[in-house]
């Protein structure tokens, strides 16, 4: 099987799209893209374009007894037109993709003969502190393009960055959100 390398699959599909190429490129430089990872760990790369442009890569590791994903390191590079407040733009992304890995990884509604079972955050999970990523950077492209919208733009990147990562590492594919450890064993055992 040659698989293609997904940066480089997104460059050929974006080589008409010199913005949302920019930001590809981008976020491979800052995630040092073609430095390998360290054995129990892989990058994955998502595109999105949600008003502003960007891409997302991220570097997990997966626990095969319990597993669990986690996301160590999770980079991001973003074209918003003019930004006016780089800081709240930055805050903005990275508090998207705080909620995208709480959302891959964990947050879901269960309903039992039509009553909902979770009725308060102790039992509605959701990302914690101690799986937080070990760092998030944020580029943001200089543009003259009016600006465009970010709220929130840092969130669709995540899945898919998980996913492709999660390919990469394990051969396997995740297909339904979210990525709990139940799903994860039942696609790494099947």
């Amino acid at each position: 099987d040659q698989r293609i390398d997904p940066i480089e699959l997104r460059r050929r599909l974006m080589v008409n799209a010199p913005r949302a190429l920019a930001t590809l490129e981008k976020a491979a430089e800052i995630s040092n893209w073609d430095a390998s990872s360290p054995e129990d760990r892989a990058k994955g790369v998502a595109f999105v374009e949600h008003g502003s442009l960007g891409t997302g890569v991220c570097e997990i590791s997966v626990d095969r007894t319990t597993g669990k994903i986690k996301v160590h390191h999770f980079w991001s590079a973003s074209d918003a037109g003019v930004i006016v407040q780089p800081d709240n733009v930055k805050a903005q992304i990275e508090g998207g993709i705080i909620m995208g890995i709480s959302s891959t990884l964990l947050e879901q509604i269960t309903i039992v003969d039509g009553i909902i079972q979770e009725s308060n955050f102790d039992d509605y999970k959701l990302l914690r502190m101690e799986d937080m990523p070990e760092s998030i950077e944020t580029a943001l492209i200089a543009s003259s393009n009016p600006p465009k919208g970010v709220g929130e733009s840092g969130t669709p990147l995540v899945a898919c960055a998980i996913a492709n990562a999660f390919l990469a590492l394990t051969g396997k594919s995740l297909r339904h959100l979210p990525f709990t450890p139940e799903r994860v064993l039942a696609v790494l055992t099947a």
